[in-house]
């Protein structure tokens, strides 16, 4: 599938990972997490309890990661952030909006902790809530996020973007990469989609 057209525009939802690495620290809880489907609250109320969850101090969830492609994603993140339109996958939370303030946590996203459907049918709420036409993920395709994202019942058109780069140093590059490949997005330039960015349909 060519990456040509596959640019930002008004009516998306974007959605990225989080990262191991992540920022500790932060303020007072300033707003809530809004309206999420119950079954994502009553998941996210079991799970975080295990997941070694410091509710002393609150972040944006956009601000709590600090892994590489956190590191290399430019102005793009905060900007998209403020969209209203970014959302982050996330072992402790599931799904997040990238406002959303969340606490310091230590989980690896395993589908296996959440109940069948419920990170679908969170995406999904969030898209119909936004009415949003497009979708467009940026993840690691051999990761859960990708997988997640495959098993969502899509009624828009939905695409995943990740990076196929099979030498050393993936851990490290695959992000960076995929960073870039969401700042090209972004910024409505595809020329800029890094080695290696490919697309395939979700939907």
């Amino acid at each position: 599938m060519s990456l040509e057209g596959l640019v930002d525009e008004p009516g998306t939802v974007l959605i990225i990972g989080p990262s191991k690495a992540k920022v500790a620290g932060g303020g007072p809880r300033v707003g809530a997490a809004g309206e999420w489907p119950a079954d994502l609250m009553r998941a996210r109320a079991d799970i975080l309890p295990r997941s070694a969850v410091d509710e002393r101090a609150w972040l944006p969830a956009w601000q709590r990661y600090s892994g590489h492609f956190y590191r290399n994603v430019g102005d793009a993140l905060p900007d998209a952030a403020a969209s209203g339109r970014l959302l982050i996958l996330s072992g402790g939370y599931g799904v997040a909006r990238a406002e959303e303030p969340i606490a310091y946590y230590d989980r690896k996203l395993r589908l296996t902790d959440w109940p069948s459907g419920t990170l679908e049918a969170a995406l999904l709420h969030e898209v119909h809530r936004l009415g949003a036409r497009r979708v467009l993920g940026f993840v690691s395709s051999s990761a859960d996020y990708a997988k997640l994202l495959h098993r969502v019942p899509w009624d828009v058109d939905a695409t995943l973007i990740t990076i196929d780069y099979h030498q050393g140093g993936a851990q490290v590059e695959v992000p960076k990469r995929l960073a870039h490949a969401f700042a090209a997005a972004w910024r409505r330039d595809p020329d800029r989609m890094p080695p290696g960015a490919v697309a395939v349909p979700l939907s």
